[in-house]
């Protein structure tokens, strides 16, 4: 139960990136998004935020959010439908009371991540899998391209801000993101 309530608050903040806190659309538009089909780091950040930002986004979240080994361990166990569940719920909820209506604008800037950069992607992924894949190690990560990011987004038409992240091309999972 722990595990799940740091994952809750870890995912929260993830969102809080992305977003800046700030409160969700109110009339959600149905944005399509493919679980794990972008074939460019361009858009699968596109693809991240939107799943972010409308309703009933969290399945895609977290194929981005996690390695497949971690994701295949909760369906598994039972607990990813439940985040998914408490995901989707609590956008929802956000989405009710607010009026506003963000999208993505764009990469701004794209660096190739250094080598030690690429380490420490694959030391977070180690991390977020231990609770639920047993003995992973660095190696079982192939890191084939990884850049960091800005990207930007508005809210109703308006520019709204600037946000950072980390995108890997994960093993032959696609594209996976890290946010700061």
């Amino acid at each position: 139960m722990k595990k799940v309530a740091a994952l809750l608050v870890a995912l929260t903040a993830a969102s809080c990136i992305f977003t800046g806190c700030e409160p969700k659309k109110k009339d959600i538009k149905s944005v399509k998004v493919a679980q794990q089909k972008s074939d460019s780091y361009e858009s699968a950040v596109k693809e991240c935020f939107d799943a972010m930002n409308s309703e009933g986004g969290g399945e895609v979240f977290y194929s981005y959010m996690y390695p497949d080994a971690a994701l295949d361990a909760m369906k598994q166990s039972g607990e990813f439908d439940s985040l998914v569940k408490t995901f989707n719920d609590t956008q929802a909820e956000i989405q009710k009371d607010s009026s506003d209506d963000y999208s993505y604008t764009g990469v701004k800037k794209a660096k190739e991540l250094s080598e030690k950069q690429v380490e420490g992607a694959k030391s977070y992924f180690v991390e977020l899998c231990e609770p639920y894949v047993a003995d992973i190690k660095e190696d079982a990560f192939d890191i084939r391209e990884g850049y960091e990011i800005k990207f930007s987004y508005a809210n109703k038409g308006e520019a709204a801000g600037e946000e950072s992240v980390i995108v890997v091309s994960l093993n032959d999972e696609g594209w996976k993101v890290i946010t700061h």
